[in-house]
């Protein structure tokens, strides 16, 4: 098979990947309309216990190791845990688009904290691209506009959660095998949904419609991994990796057609600069690279 099969092969695996976040994505803000943030976060954190550990017997790896006191690896599993509570609550009080819009600054900022924790070189040109990228999202928050939404807040918490995590997946060491620190972020996810729970009213038992949307959440998010993993390891990262922005359509596809939000100019102005800005991210560091 050569190269631009394998490529084609990757950016179709990473669009899938991201039509299945998505389908994920709904299914928690379904299931948050009569379930508890608690209960949410409980299942999502046993579904995916359940599941990375069958891949760890499979691997002949134990559940339980050392590995989880590294720094690096808390600095994930806290990052895993706020980044799950906040995009809960954010899709359960928040529009579905707005918060899909406000995810996809995630390499953004990812790219900031490198610089500013890792000591990666970025230079002035995407410092300004990350500086517009964030204009865009201050455009569909709107804070102290008439329009604000408080809400969409959780969002911004929770990119802020998702790059710990993926700051302290590039801290840990290489010889740590994937499965084993994404098995530790769900095991943190069944704490915080306990510890979420005691605040909570008493939970009651989840009608039927409630748990096909709750193992729904579970299924597409696990199926989502694997398929995103398949598709980075299939072609090549910076042929593949734009395709991630594939999720800020299906989120808006999703949000007008499923949860009649609303799109006014600010929204779509927000959206666009945040995906102009991190494509052009993208293109520099892939410039970056292959320039000798």
């Amino acid at each position: 098979m050569n190269k631009l099969s394998k490529n084609l092969q990757g950016m179709l695996l990473m669009t899938l990947s991201m039509a299945l976040f998505t389908v994920a994505d709904m299914n928690l803000k379904l299931a948050s309309q009569t379930v508890t943030t608690g209960q949410i976060t409980l299942t999502l954190g046993i579904g995916g216990t359940l599941s990375f550990w069958l891949l760890l017997r499979h691997q002949k790896q134990p559940l339980f190791s050392p590995v989880i006191f590294e720094p690096a690896v808390l600095l994930r599993t806290i990052g895993e845990i706020i980044a799950t509570v906040f995009i809960i609550l954010a899709l359960t009080y928040s529009s579905f688009t707005g918060v899909t819009a406000i995810i996809q600054t995630l390499p953004l900022l990812l790219t900031l904290a490198s610089f500013l924790f890792l000591g990666e070189k970025v230079g002035v040109h995407r410092m300004s691209a990350i500086a517009v990228g964030f204009i865009g999202m201050l455009l569909i928050v709107r804070p102290g506009a008439d329009g604000f939404d408080a809400y969409s807040l959780f969002g911004v918490a929770a990119v802020l959660g998702m790059t710990l995590r993926d700051l302290g997946s590039r801290l840990a060491a290489s010889h740590h095998s994937s499965v084993r620190l994404v098995v530790y972020g769900t095991m943190g996810q069944i704490l915080a949904g306990l510890g979420f729970m005691v605040f909570e009213p008493a939970p009651t038992w989840p009608s039927f419609d409630a748990w096909l949307h709750l193992l729904g959440l579970v299924f597409f998010a696990s199926i989502a991994i694997v398929v995103i993993t398949k598709a980075m390891r299939t072609g090549e990262v910076s042929a593949v990796s734009p395709f991630r922005y594939t999720r800020l359509f299906f989120g808006i596809l999703a949000g007008v057609l499923i949860f009649d939000d609303q799109l006014d100019n600010y929204m779509l102005s927000g959206c666009a600069i945040i995906l102009l800005a991190g494509l052009y991210v993208w293109q520099r560091e892939h410039q970056k690279i292959t320039t000798p």
